[in-house]
């Protein structure tokens, strides 16, 4: 899975790099928002504080906290994964298959039949 590259060769860590953040972000997103329809009296409150800090952000409610959310795991994970990752080369198809099943995996999994489901709650 994991090979160290040579100095001149291109590498694949940082695609992986960008793949991963991307599917770290979509994960918060997807956590927030369960939060948020599982508790939110206290969800709510704390994504208005957060949705705050957009420009009209008060306008979409918690939503724009999520994004904050969702954001901030996005770009910090990609930090992190790229300079952890830029000096490796890694196996692109593995890790677009794992990325391509793990965001469809979230996609679902914020569909509200699904999580309703999954908290008991009637469709």
């Amino acid at each position: 899975m994991v090979t160290k590259g040579g100095s001149t060769s291109p590498r694949s860590g940082e695609v992986v790099a960008g793949m991963l953040a991307a599917l770290l972000g979509m994960a918060a997103l997807t956590a927030a928002h369960w939060w948020s329809a599982a508790d939110p009296a206290a969800a709510n409150v704390w994504l208005l504080r957060l949705s705050s800090w957009l420009p009209g952000g008060l306008r979409i409610g918690p939503y724009g906290g999520k994004e904050i959310i969702a954001l901030t795991v996005w770009l910090g994970s990609w930090l992190i994964l790229f300079i952890t990752l830029k000096w490796f080369e890694l196996r692109l198809r593995f890790w677009t298959v794992l990325f391509t099943i793990g965001m469809m995996i979230l996609l679902v999994l914020l569909w509200p039949p699904v999580y309703h489901k999954i908290y008991g709650w009637p469709t």
